[in-house]
């Protein structure tokens, strides 16, 4: 029978309980950094010893009992500490409410909580509705946009303490039934979780400037997909995700610190190394039908050596541990329903899929441009893309879109990527990205693209995580210019195929796997389907919208000409593609370097790199010193001057450029 132990508030003694027949208490969630709860003080003279008599006594006057893990759990004992870890998801998920204790004040009222939440109240139904076109106009500008900035004071507040970025309180906020917290001042507080989601995301929706990152970037990377994940917005497996920037004493307990939470639960025993933990708790995940952890996107590792001596492991099915976070979180995916029964043995994955088509690498291209400042800006990035050249804007406008516009909406959007161009390299040049409108010719074409940024919103994370290329997928009966995001590792030895594995984003839009066909089996009739063979995978396609044929004529989406369901492998052992990788890692951990591999078919090399920099050089030039001087271009920008002085500045930068190509300014920021 598991029993846990409880502490009695009053008199400060610990009493042993069955997990079964508990008692009503209180659990508490905390840092160790701020030894609140030092185990060996007697619990009346600990620091926060007040803060729970106080919270008992103005919130909780009919509980006697709360649950401390520093003082419940032996910590000098490692056998009590094996029985009782295992324990805490139920602990949690039982506990009436869970206090969040700080030493730090957080300086609010619950009146003053209250009063911001009722001035918010109608921009959070606009996000819960997704009425952003109705609304989101009016919570822009004046007295509503001064309320999300109120909003986001007093949600900043929270993030004060060191709680929210360690590992072990993220399990205790998502299991809880209810929370209120209390800091230093020991004024408990109750406050909507769901503004800790909604409100970040309105200010980044809507670009309220003035509220993005900064001092609020702890509600951006933390509180944000912690208050999802509590709220079950989110894939329960999820949670995994949020772990990159927590940390943990050990590092094992970025993986067992919060699996209690995510419903897939792996054994302690023997298990030493967070990479262990984690390839024992992924295959697990994968093999209850948790397939989105196997269709990920891939995130590049990192280039410091010993990050890669450490995971040493590569399976391009599973995303490497240190970078788990960025893969999930920029998939757009949730919850995936697999088309079939799902195996896995020695990291291989075999799986039920459709053949939707061979790809065709067209032109690499580039990460989301990113200021100064850290923000993202898609609209410049998609018109740098674009080159100035009608055919490629037509196409990045297709492959962007994703089957969501007809021909006449495409050409609309094609021609504000094509009108913009020279306007949106002046603002990258002059680094003026912020005040970087584009010019439209109607109210009509202002809609179209208005819609057509929304929707790139919740897509185009998925570039910086990885190597992203336009590409032509065609089958049977059809074609589409896709974008397809690779991990760029090693050039592609086979030819490219997208397989459907059932993965829809959350705008319900497929997610379809690119995997490599090795030469030797491209003209056989099994590359559809090869149960012996594992397939590597070399990334996914942006997520697109696929109809019956007329309906794929009509909107520029994608038909899939063959709706059998087929056998597939991925990754693991048996992937030719990953021994070939892993290789590859060991070689480069010798030397203490990781290799730098170049996609084949890619037309940019270091060539192109000398070039563009010329290029760049001869453009200053041309624009007569106007990017020498932030200053001076924002006080004459709008002055008949600056216009004369850019028309006969654009034959200069036609010349300079040579042919229509994207501008690169900072390193993987616009790539050809």
């Amino acid at each position: 029978m598991a029993w846990t132990r409880l502490l009695h508030v009053e008199t400060g003694c610990l009493e042993q309980v069955s997990i079964d027949q508990i008692l009503p208490f209180i659990a508490i969630s905390h840092t160790w950094a701020e030894a609140l709860f030092p185990a060996n003080i007697p619990f009346p003279q600990q620091p926060g010893a007040k803060a729970i008599k106080c919270l008992f006594s103005q919130s909780f006057p009919n509980v006697q009992y709360c649950w401390i893990d520093t003082l419940c759990i032996d910590q000098a004992d490692p056998e009590d500490k094996k029985r009782q870890i295992p324990l805490m998801g139920e602990i949690y998920g039982k506990a009436e409410a869970v206090a969040i204790i700080s030493g730090t004040p957080i300086g609010l009222t619950q009146e003053e909580i209250d009063c911001v939440t009722e001035r918010v109240e109608d921009a959070v139904e606009m996000y819960r509705e997704e009425n952003w076109k109705s609304e989101g106009e009016k919570w822009e500008t004046g007295q509503r946009r001064q309320f999300l900035k109120e909003a986001m004071d007093c949600l900043e507040l929270f993030t004060r303490s060191p709680w929210a970025t360690r590992v072990w309180t993220l399990q205790e906020f998502v299991l809880a039934k209810s929370t209120i917290w209390i800091g230093g001042d020991l004024t408990p507080l109750r406050i909507s979780e769901e503004l800790f989601l909604a409100i970040p995301d309105i200010c980044e929706t809507l670009k309220v400037a003035e509220c993005i990152m900064g001092k609020y970037s702890i509600l951006y990377h933390h509180y944000r997909g912690m208050a999802g994940a509590r709220l079950g917005q989110i894939d329960r497996t999820r949670v995994m995700e949020l772990l990159g920037n927590r940390t943990a004493s050990l590092p094992v307990d970025e993986v067992f610190g919060t699996m209690a939470a995510s419903g897939v639960v792996i054994e302690q025993l023997g298990v030493q190394s967070r990479e262990e933990a984690w390839h024992l708790w992924w295959e697990k995940a994968v093999t209850e039908g948790h397939v989105r952890w196997a269709l990920l996107p891939p995130a590049v590792p990192g280039l410091d050596g010993a990050t890669n001596q450490r995971e040493g492991y590569h399976n391009c099915a599973m995303p490497a541990c240190s970078k788990r976070h960025l893969a999930s979180s920029s998939s757009g995916l949730d919850t995936v329903t697999p088309l079939g029964p799902v195996e896995v043995e020695g990291g291989t994955v075999t799986m039920d899929g459709r053949w939707a088509g061979v790809c065709k690498p067209i032109r690499r291209l580039g990460r989301v441009h990113q200021d100064t400042n850290g923000l993202l800006h898609r609209d410049i990035t998609l018109i740098l893309f674009a080159s100035n050249n009608w055919t490629l804007s037509l196409r990045v406008a297709r492959a962007f879109g994703g089957g969501r516009y007809t021909r006449r909406k495409i050409f609309v959007i094609a021609q504000v990527l094509k009108h913009n161009f020279y306007r949106a390299q002046l603002a990258v040049l002059s680094h003026t990205e912020d005040d970087f409108r584009p010019r439209f010719r109607n109210q009509y074409y202002k809609f179209i693209w208005s819609d057509f940024m929304l929707l790139q919103s919740g897509h185009m994370m998925i570039m910086n995580e990885g190597v992203s290329f336009l590409a032509e997928l065609q089958n049977d009966v059809f074609k589409a210019d896709i974008v397809v995001v690779t991990e760029g590792r090693a050039p592609p030895s086979g030819r490219l195929m997208a397989v459907d594995f059932g993965a829809v984003s959350t705008s319900g839009r497929t997610l379809l796997t690119v995997v490599e066909i090795p030469e030797d089996l491209v003209n056989r009739s099994a590359v559809k389907g090869h149960e012996s063979l594992s397939y590597h995978k070399m990334g996914v396609a942006m997520a697109l919208e696929v109809r019956d044929l007329d309906n794929a004529r009509k909107y520029s989406a994608f038909a899939l000409s063959d709706t059998n369901i087929y056998r597939f492998s991925v990754g693991g052992s048996r992937c030719i593609g990953c021994r070939r990788g892993n290789s590859e890692v060991g070689n480069a951990a010798v030397k203490g370097q990781v290799p730098t591999m170049r996609l084949k078919n890619s037309v940019f090399d270091e060539r192109s790199r000398r070039s563009l920099r010329s290029n760049m050089r001869r453009q200053t030039h041309a624009l007569g010193g106007l990017v020498e001087c932030r200053s001076s271009l924002r006080q004459i920008r709008n002055k008949r001057k600056v216009k004369l002085r850019m028309r006969s500045s654009n034959q200069s930068i036609r010349d300079s450029l040579g042919s229509p190509v994207g501008l690169r300014v900072d390193s993987d920021i616009h790539v050809m």
